[in-house]
This record gives C-alpha cells, structure tokens and sequence, in this order.
C-alpha cells in the first residue's frame, strides 16, 4: 500500500466516515494511476475489481482495457483496443466463473478472456441488443441494460434471454430511461432511474419498493450489506436504508465510477483509484 499524506487521508476518510447508520466506510488504499496511460493518451472511465489485489480499468472511448495491480504495475490485453478494432465501443469489463468478460456494445459481443487478458473466445449477441449497462451477480449470470428494447436482459451460460428480464414498458413507461442499476449479494436488483428514483426488485425480477432520491444529480449505484449506496460525481452520498442523505466535503477531482465487492469500495478519479472497507 502507498503512503499517502496525512492531509490527503483525513480528507479522504472525511469524505466517507459516518456515511452508513452502523458501519464506517475508511480508506484503505490509494494508487495513482500510471503517468504511462497518460503518456497514451489513455483515460480510464471504468472500473472493476479483479483477481490478485487488482483492478480492470476501462477507457471506453479507446476501448482499452488495463488492468492495474495495487503496486501500480499494468498490463495490456493484446486482443483490444482501437488499434485492433476500430468499430467496437467496450463498456464493461468484469470478473466471471469462465474468466474476464468484456462486453461490446457496438458489435453485440461478449468477450472472453483469461487473467492474463488473453482471448479465450467470443460470443456474438443474437440480436440487436445493443447493451449500454452491464452488471454480474454472485453466480456469473450478465445482465444488460438496452436502451433499443426499453428493458433488462439476462445472458446466462452463453445464451441472451430474447425476453426482458425486467421490462420497462410494462413496469415504467416507454421512454423510460436509467442512470444505472446493481445487483446485491443475494440477486436483488436495484435501478436508479433518471427521474430520480431507486426502484427495488426480487430475485425474480418482481418490483419490490420505490425510494426517491435527496442527492442532486446521482449517478452511480452500488449495493453495501442490506443496503444501497447512491452517489454522485461530487462525492456526495445517500445511503437508502441508513443517513437519508450526507453532505460531503468537494471532491478534489470529479468521481468517474465506482465498484463494489463484498466490505470494499473503490473509487475511480483522473488521478487515482481510492479503495474502502466497511469496518
């Protein structure tokens, strides 16, 4: 773990301390993101967690995927990038039961690869699904957020559900749209949705409970225990079954995403990525 300045921690921790009603989020861990990405010209705008105390950082405007040890070493996949596929736009990455899942929006494809971030195969959708969020629960199961079918589909041992999962037209309307959604430890599903309200569901994809939102603009949602975190780019937090809402101090840089596994959370900027436990 880097040394980090005192200055920085108290900070950092102030951000997040006293954010849930029984449970402290505390920096644990903070790692620079290598002047290498910037020398090319990458930007990372996604994050997931990885194995072996590492990250997979995404830019998805390059469509490169990075992933990043918490010693700040880094390494390439050699099978994406634009210099490989100039017409694919990858908006996920994340671990699975059969290896690295990377998902393409554009070519309507699951990407398989192994730790190394080396291909293992490709799985093409079997229609225009076209996905534009994507999250995987607890036992490797995909769901995809598709703005074009107004829904939630489920791809699930290499077959795309024709099917919505959760249908939008009949449980929303049909322009409805979503900012992002989560999957909790035991496959509930929230959905926190552009009108500014976090929509609960079962495992069966049964709608639970509707919560509005006290946070201006939120845009990321992750769950936390029993519970769901909702946060905006400025770092400031409503915790839905804990504090109805916390002021936090000005980040010093904006938020770009945020992921979440099992006690830990961690937090990517420009500059840096910020890991916390639950204590």
């Amino acid at each position: 773990m880097r040394r980090i300045a005192p200055l920085r921690i108290f900070f950092c921790v102030s951000i997040f301390s006293y954010l849930l009603a029984e449970n402290e989020l505390h920096l644990v861990e903070y790692i620079e993101i290598p002047k290498e990405l910037q020398s090319l010209r990458l930007k990372p705008d996604k994050i997931n967690w990885s194995m072996r105390n590492s990250f997979l950082l995404l830019d998805s405007y390059n469509s490169e995927l990075v992933l990043i040890k918490n010693s700040g070493e880094i390494q390439f996949s050699n099978v994406l990038g634009i210099r490989y596929n100039v017409h694919g736009e990858l908006i996920w990455a994340g671990n699975s039961p059969i290896g690295i899942q990377v998902v393409d929006r554009l070519e309507n494809e699951i990407i398989i690869l192994d730790l190394n971030l080396n291909l293992i195969q490709n799985i093409s959708i079997d229609f225009y699904l076209y996905p534009e969020i994507v999250q995987i629960d607890t036992w490797g199961k995909l769901f995809m957020y598709s703005s074009t079918y107004n829904g939630i589909y489920l791809f699930e041992k290499n077959y795309i559900s024709k099917e919505p999962f959760i249908d939008f037209y009949k449980i929303f309307y049909s322009n409805y749209c979503i900012k992002d959604f989560a999957i909790s430890k035991d496959g509930k599903l929230a959905i926190l949705g552009c009108d500014g309200i976090l929509s609960e569901f079962s495992q069966n994809g049964l709608r639970l409970a509707s919560t509005p939102i006290e946070i201006f603009n939120p845009i990321f949602l992750v769950p936390l225990y029993d519970d769901w975190l909702i946060i905006n780019s400025k770092g400031d937090c409503q915790a839905i079954y804990g504090s109805n809402k916390i002021s936090l101090p000005k980040m010093h840089s904006e938020i770009l995403d945020v992921a979440e596994l099992d006690r830990s959370i961690a937090i990517l900027t420009r500059e840096q990525i910020l890991v916390l436990n639950v204590r």
